[in-house]
């Protein structure tokens, strides 16, 4: 029989079952578009979380200083040379911790480390490093006007910085070398904390000394673009022109020159990611004269987070996804039944295409196709219900955090989506089928 035909055939016991095959199809399409919109969604948000993680230097390593604790123990009762009174003594300050009455333990901090200039000139003879900023970073009141607020202001190298920062300049210019008493500032400051907007070429007060405004940032784009201005400095400035920010208060000391806040590290694309990592800490510890026990440093790379955060994710929506394949489970069952009872209503025309020629692989190739066809079609509906869904969710979203819609669309999940469905109905028409093509025609006619 030819493919045309069965394929006829199929189609015609689809419509002679309306009611029946749209009741079989519903099952289907509530399980592809809850899988659907779990997916789509799923995607969507670990697109921008990871987004926002690296707008907040995803790819780059930063090195902070840290410093060590000593641990010290006072003892109320002193030792004597005899083991027995130490025993005593040891017993006498464990009950004396007990009750409160002694303070056995106390911490207390070695002298402060602090990242230098040295330290730049050692990670400088790191091979895979590509760019190498250093921060120095404090708080200020920013007065505009009439009005004033504190900001966090971070001192960048002009040379290096626009290299390696993912933040885009939306009007003006980012710094540059030898630029003096000028500073660039987010969005979010120059648009939403006062009543005037912060404008190109207009002078702000830090502690009172006068900042001409070059540059303002791009707004963040995406579902979370906001966490990046939440989060991250308001003022950008060479980093010379942090040390000599004056203080409003007189009893804070200024700034020591040439000491960091903390160093911001980018990579060569394609050099050894963990081989860098080690290399950075070895030479350091050399030249900080520490060891892994002592070491004053930090070094912290947003690369692991962003993966811990995608593998969350995945997982995450993975095991919701799982919860809702099993309405296609239910809606396979629907399908078998349906199948089971196309075979009997259909046990007679069996019969008299097997006595006029029909092979059993056709007959099997019918009800397959017919179940392939109920299956096809509510994962086709299923897929634009789920997609639909995703993006009124998306839109609720947008108007209420106020920011611009943006249409998702999941491939992997569309293609995922519509091979399952299509399997899922062979799956539950393989037995059904495998029934009908091995009834005998002489069975299959005398039937009632």
């Amino acid at each position: 029989m030819k493919l045309a035909k069965i394929l006829k055939i199929a189609l015609s016991m689809v419509k002679a079952n309306k009611l029946r095959s749209w009741l079989t199809i519903i099952g289907v399409i509530i399980g592809i578009a809850s899988v659907m919109a779990i997916v789509t969604t799923g995607e969507y948000f670990q697109e921008q979380v990871t987004e926002t993680l690296e707008g907040l230097g995803g790819d780059t390593i930063t090195i902070v200083a840290s410093t060590p604790f000593q641990i010290s123990y006072e003892e109320d009762v002193g030792y004597e040379e005899s083991s027995e009174e130490s025993t005593v003594t040891t017993a006498e300050n464990k009950e004396g911790s007990e009750n409160g009455s002694s303070e056995p333990m106390e911490v207390e901090p070695v002298t402060e480390a602090e990242l230098t200039r040295m330290d730049v000139f050692v990670l400088r003879s790191i091979p895979a490093i590509e760019y190498l900023n250093v921060n120095v970073e404090d708080g200020a009141e920013l007065k505009f006007g009439s009005e004033s607020t504190y900001v966090w202001v971070k001192g960048v190298d002009p040379n290096v910085w626009p290299e390696l920062t993912k933040k885009k300049v939306g009007e003006g210019r980012m710094l540059a070398p030898g630029d003096r008493s000028v500073v660039v500032i987010s969005n979010e400051l120059a648009t939403n904390t006062f009543e005037r907007e912060i404008r190109l070429n207009q002078m702000i007060l830090l502690n009172g000394r006068s900042y001409r405004v070059i540059g303002i940032l791009a707004k963040d784009g995406g579902l979370l673009g906001g966490l990046g201005g939440l989060f991250g400095s308001s003022v950008y400035m060479p980093y010379q022109e942090v040390y000599s920010l004056p203080y409003s208060d007189e009893e804070v000391p200024e700034r020591e020159r040439d000491v960091y806040d903390n160093i911001e590290i980018k990579l060569y694309k394609g050099a050894d990611y963990d081989l860098a990592l080690q290399e950075i800490e070895r030479k350091l510890r050399l030249s900080r004269r520490v060891t892994e026990d002592t070491q004053d440093f930090y070094v912290n790379s947003q690369k692991e987070a962003i993966e811990s955060t995608q593998k969350l994710i995945n997982g995450l929506t993975a095991f919701l996804a799982l919860i809702a394949g099993i309405s296609l489970l239910v809606g396979s069952t629907g399908i078998a039944n349906t199948m089971f009872t196309s075979v009997l209503e259909k046990t007679k025309e069996i019969g008299i295409m097997k006595a006029i020629g029909a092979k059993n692989s056709d007959i099997m190739l019918i009800f397959l196709f017919n179940a392939a066809m109920i299956s096809l079609v509510g994962g086709i509906i299923g897929i634009l219900l789920g997609t639909a869904a995703v993006q009124v969710i998306l839109l609720l979203i947008s108007i209420k955090m106020n920011i611009p819609f943006e249409f998702a669309l999941s491939l992997k999940g569309t293609v995922v989506a519509t091979l399952v469905s299509i399997v899922v109905g062979l799956i539950a028409g393989l037995v059904p089928a495998k029934n009908a093509s091995e009834l005998k025609p002489v069975d299959a006619l005398r039937y009632e």
